[in-house]
């Protein structure tokens, strides 16, 4: 089942696109097989790219979220038959940057990072762990051990 977008968004969007694209000629009706798989296929491309900066699944989906993925599912449906135009193939392409920029932290979604739960890399690329509390081990308290 499609998490970020759904056959009925792709409708909204353009439902004549989504008859050119995912007609049955057998039957004159909507193929929901290739438009579950186009849909799913978007849903594995963005989490490819999430994956690397957030806990999947994700709480909620954003706006923008739904929007890549009806654009990369319309895209998924296209070339399917080999009718992917250019300005499909733009748009894909243009939603794949938008996933990069999100996967490498130059656009938010507004959801916590798998950063915010983990400490980052140093300048030495070890995990630098940060204590408060007393010190365990001081001069005064090794004095006379020495």
């Amino acid at each position: 089942m499609a998490i970020y977008a759904t056959k009925q968004d792709l409708m909204d969007r353009d439902e004549q696109m989504l008859w050119n694209f995912a007609i049955d000629r057998n039957t004159n009706e909507l193929n929901d097989t290739w438009i579950n798989q186009a849909l799913e296929q978007a849903d594995e491309e963005i989490d490819s790219f999430l994956a690397r900066r957030f806990e999947l699944p994700l709480p909620t989906v954003p706006g923008m979220l739904n929007k890549i993925a009806i654009t990369i599912a319309f895209y998924w449906l296209a070339d399917r038959d080999q009718q992917a135009t250019n300005l499909l193939e733009e748009r894909y392409k243009m939603q794949l940057q938008t996933l990069r920029d999100i996967a490498d932290g130059k656009r938010e979604l507004g959801l916590p990072t798998l950063d915010d739960n983990n400490p980052t890399e140093g300048s030495v690329g070890k995990v630098e762990l940060v204590q408060e509390g007393e010190r365990l081990f001081t001069r005064n308290k090794l004095r006379g051990v020495l």
